[in-house]
């Protein structure tokens, strides 16, 4: 019996198992490759992106009165860099009036404008309602022009007290204590303005100042000390009143 010959074993179609055609390996189209592509922010993507962020955002804070004072060519000083100038500079700035005495002012409305303006932080903006309140103090203050300002200077220096901002919150303490001693009449003596202001709000607001801006902690105790002193003989009851784990320092 012939022996049968052995087939050599190839690879059969798939048809001959049951299997199918494998679809044939196609280049990808134009549409496929943009498909496939990683997904890159297009223009309509960005400007999506961009109005979201700007409805997520917190508006922008409408310019302060005294902003607009200064844009309009309104302020009765400006900036001077000379340090000679009326003999008193600070960082080799100092301010020039245009009138020839501040006492002729609108002591309401200036005192007002500038202490609104201790909360700028543009230079020279800051730096203008720093240096203008003080010296309006100073002057106003042995005129007693400045004791009936008390309620009306105490909402916008807690506003600025209580500011995130380190160097706004200085330019407050220090104009507290410029206000409470501007009408001394003598070195310790007892004017009215310390025993005008409303201690009862502001004690609070210096306190929140100091665990805010630890740095400013001393400064802030001595704000304190500076109220107690010149707030008349209620005035360890009116600061207790707002702030309980103050110690007397008298």
């Amino acid at each position: 019996m012939a022996a049968l010959a052995v087939r050599p074993h190839t690879a059969e179609a798939p048809f001959a198992s049951g299997g199918h055609w494998a679809a044939p390996a196609l280049d990808k189209t134009a549409a496929q490759l943009h498909r496939d592509k990683p997904k890159s922010r297009t223009a309509a993507h960005s400007n999506l992106l961009r109005r979201r962020r700007q409805l997520t955002r917190e508006p922008k804070q409408p310019d302060s009165a005294f902003k607009k004072a200064y844009d309009e060519g309104l302020l009765p000083l400006r900036v001077c860099y000379d340090r000679l100038q009326n003999g008193r500079s600070v960082n080799g700035r100092s301010i020039g009036w245009t009138v020839p005495d501040v006492l002729t002012l609108d002591y309401d409305h200036y005192c007002l404008l500038f202490c609104e303006g201790l909360t700028e932080t543009q230079e020279p903006l800051g730096f203008l309602a720093a240096e203008g309140l003080s010296e309006l103090l100073q002057e106003g203050g042995p005129a007693h022009r400045c004791a009936s300002l008390a309620q009306r200077l105490a909402p916008p220096l807690k506003h600025a007290l209580r500011s995130p901002n380190q160097t706004v919150a200085k330019r407050a303490l220090d104009a507290v204590v410029q206000y409470v001693t501007c009408d001394a009449r003598e070195k310790g003596g007892l004017g009215v303005c310390g025993r005008a202001l409303p201690l009862e709000s502001i004690a609070p607001a210096v306190d929140a100042c100091r665990r805010r801006h630890t740095s400013l902690r001393f400064d802030c105790a001595d704000v304190l000390g500076t109220l107690e002193r010149n707030g008349g003989p209620e005035a360890l009851r009116r600061i207790k009143r707002g702030v309980l784990a103050y110690e007397s320092v008298l």
